[in-house]
């Protein structure tokens, strides 16, 4: 698995919204929500 760097500010939103599961799972979440949003093509789902 690939070592993400990310921000203070955005390691504390990403804590923030697992606080019921897994950091690393609300984050492939959070991809995916961007990913849609952004290019549409990229993820059919």
């Amino acid at each position: 698995m690939p070592e993400i760097t990310v921000s203070e500010n955005l390691y504390r939103q990403i804590r923030a919204e697992s606080a019921e599961e897994d950091a690393e799972e609300t984050l492939w979440k959070m991809v995916g929500t961007y990913r849609r949003a952004n290019n549409p093509q990229a993820d059919p789902n």
